[in-house]
């Protein structure tokens, strides 16, 4: 080979050794990706996401077992009384509900662990540790298991007062087509009785005061079975509402 072609390989060969070892040392190879983790198991999947981000950062959270079935209440349609369809209800309900969470209390006698057994929604809310929620999601009765959510309220923006007054009916009765019902029905909504679940309710304002069923006709009030606290917010034994959010919503329900 001349010397000039020979002196010309070299050049080139150690170009290309230059340039070869300059390069990071994965780069000529593709990366390896990384291996999958497990599957998760049925009774895995039966926990909500947002749980098992509480166990991550915590020994115990509070969480709500849901059982898979829910009480028949055919029989209840049946019934002649508003009274008699009421009781069966309730009846068919706690029923089902001790039946079917027997095997669930039962684990969590056991275990030693708080928890409230609920009928209406066939569910069971329970103090516990990762571990015991694990052991419940895997009994076949069990649906699912959720997280105990906290909702809060947001802080109400301040306004000014204006005193207005409707001349016609608003857009949007009308555009849920009210006043063809009470044109042609002649149904307005008297005599229905109607709830929201929401802050509270100031029984007291005047939007909705003459409508609370609650309130006799002498001016006093009967509250038992009338409205529900579960919050317990309300300090006595009358409605009442921490953020006037729900006395609003009840105003343009009955107001």
């Amino acid at each position: 080979m001349p010397q000039r072609n020979r002196r010309r390989s070299l050049r080139a060969a150690l170009a290309a050794l230059s340039a070869a070892l300059l390069l990071p040392v994965g780069a000529g190879v593709a990366a390896a990706a990384p291996e999958p983790g497990p599957a998760p198991t049925a009774a895995e999947r039966k926990l909500e996401p947002a749980l098992r981000a509480q166990f991550d950062g915590s020994e115990k959270a509070v969480f709500w077992v849901y059982l898979d079935s829910a009480a028949d209440l055919t029989a209840a349609g049946r019934q002649q009384t508003r009274a008699a369809k009421a009781e069966t209800v309730l009846r068919t309900k706690r029923e089902h509900a001790s039946r079917t969470q027997a095997e669930v209390r039962r684990a969590l006698d056991a275990a030693g662990a708080e928890y409230t057994s609920y009928w209406i929604v066939n569910a069971v809310r329970v103090v516990g540790s990762r571990k015991l929620a694990g052991t419940l999601a895997e009994r076949p009765e069990v649906a699912r298991i959720d997280a105990d959510d906290k909702v809060s309220l947001p802080t109400p923006a301040e306004g000014t007062r204006e005193k207005t007054a409707a001349d016609a009916v608003e857009w949007n009765i009308d555009r849920i087509k009210a006043p063809q019902v009470w044109e042609q029905l002649g149904v307005r909504g008297e005599g229905i009785v109607v709830a929201n679940i929401d802050s509270g309710v100031d029984h007291t304002h005047p939007a909705v005061n003459n409508q609370y069923r609650g309130k006799n006709a002498d001016g006093t009030y009967d509250h038992n079975y009338n409205w529900f606290d579960p919050a317990g917010v309300c300090a006595g034994a009358a409605p009442c509402d921490n953020n006037d959010h729900g006395t609003h919503t009840m105003g343009t329900m009955v107001g």
